[in-house]
């Protein structure tokens, strides 16, 4: 499987705060994100160069660090939303998201 860059997770990061922000609130939704980047933060300290706001999310940030590095944070954040809203809305709903940020992921 061809690995996924940042610019992948910038765009599943924009979908997800799109499409999921609408479906469970956007306040909610927050909640889960802030809760993924303090679970990221306990692996790598870069992960409080995640933005966040009501206007969404940014990883932009993480382009000044070594991009290998960029994507396992960025990769440990999008799970720990992913794990999150899978306890909140259902593993089943969870994994259609999770594949659905995977295709649009493969086509960045």
């Amino acid at each position: 499987m061809k690995s996924i860059n940042l610019n992948a997770y910038k765009a599943m990061c924009s979908e997800m705060f799109n499409s999921v922000g609408q479906a469970i609130g956007i306040h909610v939704l927050i909640l889960v994100i802030e809760r993924a980047q303090w679970q990221t933060k306990q692996k790598f300290e870069e992960a409080a160069l995640i933005c966040l706001s009501e206007e969404g999310i940014s990883l932009d940030e993480l382009d000044k660090i070594d991009p290998d590095k960029a994507v396992l944070v960025a990769h440990d954040f999008i799970m720990g939303i992913v794990s999150t809203l899978s306890r909140l809305v259902g593993k089943q709903l969870a994994q259609q998201l999770t594949e659905q940020l995977q295709i649009s992921g493969r086509n960045e």
